[in-house]
């Protein structure tokens, strides 16, 4: 996937960002979620057997996580017990009706629902498996659920498609999204991600990885980029964004929040759990998104393990210059925790509110940044500043790579 060698038309009429949904461990939906982002709140506590809806406890066990807020006004069928599902459609339900779609004359066949996770409904294949409850719908743990369940939901018949790219799924769906507008499958795209890893076979596989944070204060125990960072603490929440051409959103009256101007995909031999340790790979991607553009703010990966972060400043440093001067990086990870299969989505959707209100959130818990991380990050608190492109990076285990250019509309 490639947006470098766009035509004159594509450029003069892009793709844009119309409609945003977001759940996250911060708030249940788009405008909490932002506002305690940048009022410097971090989600984060110590989990129990009611997290993973098992009442199986795990002696000698200690596990923090970050866990959704759901609205109490939510709007859920009452026929879907599926967490990833529950999550997807509560955002994608802002996201529509962020865009002004609920009463849109649009043709059902033109438009698309590209919506990924990374695992599926681990919940689910557990209640399906050790209760033998007819009520439970062990196909909702499927990873394409969420995608097939909102297509159903939100009438689109375009294509519908599941990506699964690690901790790189939202920005991967993303830009499967533009591919689908700038091929002309469709005038209209709902996209973006859903997960909820809060598992205890998750869990105890990072544990056992040594990725996972170890603090004894769970709000503090993701800390990209800092001298004292030991790994990260998972998350649980979605991320939907409508896409459509300018002129399209044009016509139809509504406003929008970015317009996407490059991206690409890319895939890190390096190792499983690992980055190439000189950025060389990521280095790659970075200039292949960017060209000749210079982004204003760099929304990174930031998970906090003591690997990868030095390796993704490596790679800006390579592109950008050994300072990156003018450049505020910054990773949200901090305060939301990591995401998994929903962060790409979560955090392109937390750039784009980055270019509506011109800020850059602090980069939570970085206290003291590592010599080998050496960056202009924004700490502390939120930044105001004129912000005209965003960079996202987003990454996942098994070297996958995926990178997103945003600009503010003009």
């Amino acid at each position: 996937m490639t947006l470098a060698n766009r035509s004159v038309a594509s450029l003069d009429d892009p793709i844009v960002v119309s409609g945003i949904g977001v759940v996250s461990p911060l708030g249940g939906d788009r405008e909490s979620t932002w506002a305690g982002l940048l009022a410097g709140n971090r989600a984060g506590r110590w989990l129990s057997s009611h997290d993973w809806g098992s009442p199986r406890d795990w002696p000698n066990v200690r596990w923090s996580g970050n866990p959704a807020i759901i609205r109490q006004n939510a709007r859920l069928p009452k026929e879907i017990a599926d967490r990833v599902i529950r999550l997807g459609m509560l955002a994608a339900q802002e996201a529509w009706d962020d865009a002004k779609l609920a009463d849109a004359a649009l043709h059902p066949e033109r438009m698309g629902c590209i919506v990924g996770t990374s695992k599926g409904g681990l919940h689910t294949f557990d209640a399906a498996m050790n209760r033998s409850d007819p009520a439970v719908d062990w196909q909702d743990g499927w990873p394409s659920s969420t995608a097939s369940r909102l297509a159903t939901m939100f009438n689109l018949r375009g294509p519908c498609v599941a990506p699964v790219a690690a901790c790189a799924t939202g920005v991967v769906a993303i830009l499967r999204g533009v591919a689908a507008i700038e091929s002309n499958e469709c005038d209209l795209v709902l996209t973006g991600s859903a997960d909820d890893s809060l598992h205890p076979g998750v869990l105890s596989s990072f544990q056992r990885l040594g990725v996972l944070a170890r603090h004894p204060d769970p709000t503090k125990g993701c800390r990209p980029y800092d001298r004292d960072r030991t790994g990260f603490v998972v998350g649980a929440g979605a991320g939907c964004l409508v896409l459509e051409r300018r002129s399209h959103a044009e016509r139809r009256g509504v406003r929008w929040y970015a317009e996407i101007v490059g991206g690409r995909l890319a895939t890190d031999p390096a190792g499983m759990t690992q980055l190439d340790s000189a950025g060389q790979a990521l280095g790659r991607l970075i200039e292949m998104t960017c060209g000749e553009s210079r982004p204003d703010h760099i929304q990174l990966h930031g998970t906090g393990t003591r690997l990868n972060d030095p390796a993704e400043c490596r790679a800006v440093r390579q592109v950008f210059g050994p300072d990156s001067d003018g450049i505020l990086h910054s990773s949200v990870k901090g305060a939301l925790g990591h995401l998994l299969g929903a962060a790409g989505s979560v955090e392109t959707a937390l750039a784009c509110l980055s270019l509506r209100d011109q800020v850059v959130p602090a980069c939570a818990n970085l206290d003291q940044v590592d010599p080998e991380c050496m960056l202009p990050f924004v700490q502390y608190a939120a930044v105001k500043r004129p912000i005209r492109t965003v960079l996202k990076v987003s990454l996942g285990f098994g070297g996958h790579q995926a990178a997103i250019l945003l600009r503010r509309p003009e």
